[in-house]
Formats: C-alpha cells, structure tokens, sequence
C-alpha cells in the first residue's frame, strides 16, 4: 500500500534582501486512448435442413482524453534555500528480539514499519533587478531496500531558470506512446495512447 504525500518547507535560509518569494512547481498531464475495432458476429440458423449464416460486423471507435493537475509550494526568502517534496511511505518488515530476564528465554516479536521514499527539490531563488527571480532547482532521490536506506543528491542535475515575477514558465516535461494492436478470429482491435507531462514553474515576489 502506498500513501501518497506533498510536502514543503524551508530547510534554511540566508536572505539577501529579506524579501519572500513563493515558489510553485505543477504537475500537468495530458493523455489521450484510442480505441478502435471491428468484430464479427453472428448466428447459425437450420432451415429445411440447411445452414444459414445471419450476423453483422460489430465497429468500436472511442477517444478517451485526461489531464491530470498537482503541484506543491513553499515560500523562501530571497538568498535562501527550501525543499519541496514528493513522498510515499512504503511498508518494510521489521523484527524485534526480547529476552525475559526471569525464565533466561528470549521470543522474536515481527512488526511492519514505514519507511517515506521520494524526490525531493531543493529550490534556491534570487530575487533579481526588473522584477526577475533566478531559481535554481537541484533533484535529491532517496531510496529504499532491505538493509539500508539514504539520499543522493543529483547536483549534475541542477537546472537554473530567469522567470518573470507571478509568471508560470514550463520548465521541462516528457511524452510516451503505446500503440497495440490485437488480432482476433473474426475481427482485430487497435489500441492507441499518448500521455505528455510537464512541469510549470511559478516564482512570486510576496
């Protein structure tokens, strides 16, 4: 089971100015399905002791489309550095030893316990002149296994950005496509779908 969760805070922050900027990060996905067929159909009749097919071709075309939208804040001074994360809490077996001091005997007692694994941005904005903000973003991936469990920072990662104040900016996003196609005994089916995401950064001079 997973126990999806946005978080945001400052982690520290040294301001140049003393000036708040709010930094907003979207998530935005669009997809499309299609979906498209044609099967046969149909039945066997006995007449005068003589088979007779009756039936038809069955056509199914549908176009599905999505957008999906979240996102997470925080707010920082200017100079300073804050964390935005994206998190789920994942289950792990833990296992306990007790000994009972009296009878000189020990039981093993086995519990779950929940381990928070996601991505985490490091956001750090620079209020600039002509009511520009540089934001720099620098991905942390933490991860999670049997026998230990940490964080990585991607600093070869770091994006940079010049955005204009309360403006939203898409800074980067991907696409995937899946095309199936089914063959059936009296008809085929074709499958379809595309999905694009991106991400739409938003700094605000509060």
């Amino acid at each position: 089971m997973l126990l999806p969760a946005l978080l945001a805070g400052a982690v520290g922050a040294s301001g140049q100015t003393g000036r708040q900027v709010k930094v907003v990060l979207e998530f935005e996905q669009h997809g499309q399905e299609v979906r498209q067929g044609a099967q046969g159909r149909g039945s066997v009749v006995i007449q005068d002791g003589k088979a007779r097919g009756r039936g038809g071709v069955a056509v199914d075309d549908t176009t599905t489309r999505t957008t999906r939208t979240s996102g997470v804040f925080t707010v920082v001074q200017d100079g300073g550095t804050a964390s935005m994360l994206v998190a789920s809490e994942v289950p792990y077996a833990v296992a306990a030893w007790f000994r009972d001091y009296a009878t000189g005997r020990g039981y093993l007692v086995q519990g779950t316990d929940w381990q928070r694994v996601g991505t985490v941005l490091v956001v750090n904005p620079t209020i600039l002149p002509g009511g520009q903000i540089r934001v720099r973003l620098v991905p942390q991936v933490s991860y999670f296994d049997a026998d230990r469990a940490g964080t990585v920072e991607f600093t070869e990662a770091a994006t940079e950005v010049v955005v204009p104040n309360g403006r939203p900016m898409r800074i980067g996003g991907g696409t995937r496509g899946i095309n199936q196609v089914t063959r059936q005994i009296l008809g085929y089916r074709q499958e379809q779908s595309s999905s694009e995401s991106s991400f739409i950064l938003t700094a605000t001079i509060l």
